[in-house]
């Protein structure tokens, strides 16, 4: 079942009105050749993000000398010309966070190598920052083709969804994939149970999807059984040639940790793709709450039954 939202009224039905745009994109360089790989993946964000304003930032070691600055500003200049950037000395995290909140920024975009260091930083920035974190391989091609959006029913991704379908639209794709990893303990099944299952799924994500502003892009839902949501994720990703995950995050409470600890914190630190997580507040739903819920099946009902 693939789903596309194209009507007006809907369109102007949200999980979540505050879900804005990206606007203001803090880079986070790290001094080292990797560097050049993340400034081409914010150039074509630049171009994908029409009008948004970017700042670049390096936060300086003891040890850095003068080379590496000139370095630093020449790489922008070059990449991306009339960016404003910076160098700040002091703890990498707390710089970032404090420049982040001085520029307003709505999006960090952190760089890494095949080393887990930078990894743990964006898991950090991800569970502290004020915004939206997207961290990007230092292989990653500077390209949005295929975008794999994990949802569990919940607003967050909800809203999840609404962003991804928006930044796909941005990129010129005409269509995101939305993953749902679900364990169905059962002793035994037969065919009338996983066709009862399979009805049941439809259905929820047909209510779960109708109230979501999709901007256009056709959602088309795959929905894998299994106990490890976060690994499904990855090896899905894989194996369809995504070249972007969306998911969501709690927000900047310590509870942001019970999500990124189990899903998107894997995720995170595995993942050979681009990653983007949106920062949201929301709690989970599962798939038999999602059927009950009845604010889904009011919404549901105005464009499927």
């Amino acid at each position: 079942m693939t789903m596309h939202n194209s009507s007006p009224l809907l369109s102007r039905i949200a999980y979540d009105e505050t879900v804005l745009p990206f606007r203001r994109l803090l880079v986070a360089l790290s001094g080292r050749d990797t560097d050049c790989g993340l400034l081409r993946y914010a150039a074509m964000l630049n171009r994908v993000l029409t009008g948004a304003e970017i700042f670049c930032l390096h936060v300086a070691g003891n040890g850095d000398s003068p080379d590496l600055r000139r370095r630093f500003t020449s790489g922008v200049s070059e990449l991306l010309p009339d960016v404003r950037s910076e160098v700040v000395a002091g703890d990498v995290l707390d710089s970032i966070l404090a420049v982040a909140t001085a520029q307003n920024s709505d999006l960090i975009l952190l760089g890494h190598s095949s080393g887990r260091r930078r990894r743990s930083l964006a898991r950090r920035l991800s569970m502290k920052s004020p915004c939206s974190v997207w961290i990007a391989p230092a292989e990653a091609p500077p390209s949005i083709t295929r975008v794999l959006v994990p949802f569990d029913f919940s607003r967050i991704s909800a809203d999840t969804m609404s962003v991804a379908t928006a930044l796909a639209e941005a990129a010129g794709i005409d269509e995101c994939l939305a993953l749902h990893v679900e364990f169905i303990q059962a002793i035994v099944t037969f065919d009338e149970i996983d066709e009862m299952v399979a009805q049941d799924r439809d259905r929820a994500f047909a209510l779960f999807i109708a109230p979501i502003n999709l901007h256009g892009v056709w959602v088309k839902p795959l929905f894998v059984d299994s106990p490890n949501v976060a690994q499904n994720i990855v090896r899905t990703a894989v194996e369809q040639a995504c070249d972007l995950i969306v998911m969501g995050t709690r927000g900047r409470s310590p509870s942001a940790a019970v999500l990124l600890g189990s899903e998107t914190e894997h995720c995170l630190m595995n993942a050979p793709v681009p990653l983007l997580a949106v920062k949201h507040f929301g709690a989970r739903l599962s798939l038999l709450k999602a059927l009950r819920d009845e604010r889904l099946r009011k919404r549901g009902d105005e464009r499927y039954t």
